[in-house]
């Protein structure tokens, strides 16, 4: 009965996986060529500001074209593009690189999506749906900044919004999976310290904050979670900003305990001088 059972869960994956990318076959991306950005400071919306401005302020980029640098005395801007006069069914707009602390898009007049960053990081990716009423419609991408970058970076998706979804879940999956993977074993390590001798134990315990470090820099460095967990933004900053400041030092210690065993004291010397940094930066 059981192998029965997982025979018929097998043949079902496989039969539901094939008719869905059969169905995903039909549905193709659509690009979407050619973009504008406006360079505005003004606290207008969109009614006053983007539909009525002149042809002659928008500057227009192809894909393949190098964005525009924002201008010095420039915090906002205005992206804007049209959409295809056909748009299929459930599908959504995906723009992968976007540099902006404040980020609301618009599907004509209507807010559709609207985040800030109320932290000191300005990479941003937006995943929003478009329906088959939205074909033909203009979209307008208002974005604000306090850092020096401003602008989309990468191409306009119009794709399947399963198939976008997919991407924008799965581009730094990887580094959150392996992030988790090193504090896990960096927790696994920190427990069986308590049964080793003392003479094994700053090697073994350093080797540990090392691992726990380095995974903690790995989670907290990828821009999903700042997309998705925006309210804790400051706190991923943080443990990062304190993980670059004890991974450092700790490598040397590290380094010290297992290769140098005493023989060079510059390297004693440049250790403290880390952990004397680390302790600053961490303070301030």
């Amino acid at each position: 009965m059981w192998k029965t059972m997982l025979v018929m869960i097998i043949c079902c994956g496989f039969m539901s996986s094939h008719t869905y990318a059969d169905e995903q076959a039909d549905l193709k991306p659509i690009p979407i060529p050619v973009w504008s950005i406006l360079w505005s400071d003004s606290a207008e919306g969109i009614d006053n500001v983007v539909i009525p401005s002149p042809t002659n302020k928008w500057i227009t980029i192809r894909n393949g074209d190098m964005p525009p640098e924002k201008p010095k005395d420039i915090s906002s801007a205005w992206v804007r593009f049209q959409l295809p006069t056909h748009v299929p069914k459930d599908y959504g707009i995906f723009i992968e690189q976007i540099y902006a602390q404040q980020l609301r898009v618009y599907i004509g007049d209507r807010l559709v999506r609207e985040i800030n960053f109320d932290f000191p990081t300005d990479e941003q990716r937006s995943l929003f749906p478009v329906g088959s009423e939205d074909g033909g419609e203009f979209v307008y991408l208002k974005l604000g900044t306090s850092m020096d970058r401003l602008g989309l970076h990468s191409e306009i998706k119009l794709d399947h919004y399963s198939a976008l979804t997919r991407s924008f879940i799965f581009r730094d999956l990887q580094n959150i999976i392996l992030g988790c993977a090193f504090l896990f074993i960096a927790a696994i390590m920190l427990i069986c310290s308590f049964f080793l001798k003392q003479i094994q134990l700053a090697s073994w315990i350093s080797l540990s904050l090392l691992i726990l470090a380095l995974g903690t820099i790995f989670i907290t460095y990828s821009p999903f979670m700042y997309a998705n967990f925006t309210k804790y933004g400051d706190l991923f900053l943080d443990l990062f900003d304190i993980s670059l400041a004890v991974f450092l030092p700790t490598l040397t210690y590290f380094f010290e305990k297992i290769f140098d065993n005493g023989n060079f004291k510059w390297i004693r010397a440049f250790r403290k001088f880390q952990i004397i940094y680390s302790a600053i930066s961490i303070a301030l």
